[in-house]
């Protein structure tokens, strides 16, 4: 199969950018599944393969992906291809083959929107369930990226935006404050005076790995309907629990007592603090390798691509249709 994905920025990002790190690891997928893949962005690619093409779109590619046809992004498609996977929302019902992945936060709907097109796919079954729609595919990484380590340091982490406050870096400062362990903050700097806290500021590549693998957890105390969160199944990859909130795809992903905590209110975090040594980093390890790789998240974008290319539209797989039926299943 021919798949055409657009995107912007590069793919993978050097440091901030989750859509392209599922982008870059959805194309790696689909290349070593024997399919080939031709990349439409505005930035660089580290990807190498024999199957893959690159065309490059012009910096101004946000003016290009609001149009379509001959004026937009359109007139960059390459003539050969089967289907094309947009990763933003397109401005109109496309005339060809394609699916979108909804990566976007989005918000909860009393009946169906037109402005979400009918090929939409999104990142978890709580996305999916918020926005009234029945098929999403898990985020998927490579494990073998991560640098997994089961003897951890003393430190914990938070990897988020820090400006963006649904992300609740405060929490996770009050936390280190009242119990007296050190954190380190990635994804933004602040000033700071505090013994327990240390800022890195927007990191990437070899810093964000060791980050990752030499913490003994990750607090990801987020306030938001979280769509998906990559950088918890990061975190798990590098055998590094996760302490998080009930929000969003948070049951989906941290299972209480496996490779985490999920929490309700502050006490629960300061129980969760305590308990985190029990937790086995095989087992965060082990459930990314089972559930959240990268090559189960292109065999499950292969098997929509070829619903869709059979005129059957995309397979629904949401797991209970409504928030009680939800609860039964991820709690």
């Amino acid at each position: 199969m021919e798949i055409v994905q657009i995107c912007n920025g590069d793919i993978p990002p050097r440091k901030y950018g989750g859509t392209q790190r599922v982008v870059a690891w959805l194309t790696k997928g689909l290349l070593e599944l024997g399919h080939k893949v031709t990349l439409l962005i505005d930035g660089k690619t580290s990807i190498e393969h024999e199957n893959l093409r690159v065309i490059k779109l012009p910096k101004s590619i946000k003016k290009i992906l609001k149009k379509s046809g001959e004026n937009g992004v359109y007139k960059y498609l390459p003539e050969d291809y089967d289907i094309v996977h947009f990763h933003y929302n397109p401005s109109e019902e496309p005339e060809f083959p394609y699916v979108i992945t909804f990566h976007w936060l989005g918000k909860s709907r009393d009946k169906f929107d037109d402005e979400i097109l009918e090929n939409t796919i999104f990142v978890s079954n709580k996305h999916a369930l918020n926005n009234n729609r029945f098929t999403y595919i898990h985020h998927g990484v490579d494990p073998l990226e991560f640098d997994f380590k089961e003897k951890k340091s003393d430190r914990f982490l938070f990897l988020s935006k820090v400006s963006y406050p649904p992300k609740n870096v405060k929490l996770a400062i009050k936390l280190a404050k009242d119990m007296k362990f050190n954190l380190d903050i990635a994804g933004g700097w602040r000033f700071s005076i505090s013994r327990y806290l240390k800022f890195h500021g927007m990191v990437g590549g070899t810093k964000k790995y060791n980050l990752l693998s030499r913490s003994k957890a990750m607090i990801f105390p987020t306030l938001c309907e979280e769509p998906f969160g990559l950088v918890t199944i990061e975190a798990l990859a590098s055998g590094t629990p996760v302490i998080t909130s009930e929000n969003g795809a948070m049951p989906e992903i941290i299972k209480n007592g496996i490779n985490g905590f999920r929490c309700t209110n502050y006490q629960d975090y300061k129980k969760a603090v305590n308990k985190i040594s029990k937790i086995n980093p095989v087992d965060c390890r082990k459930i990314v390798e089972e559930k959240f790789n990268y090559l189960l998240m292109a065999k499950n974008y292969l098997e929509q691509y070829e619903s869709v290319l059979s005129n059957n539209g995309l397979k629904k797989n949401i797991g209970g249709k409504n928030r009680n039926e939800y609860q039964k299943n991820f709690r």
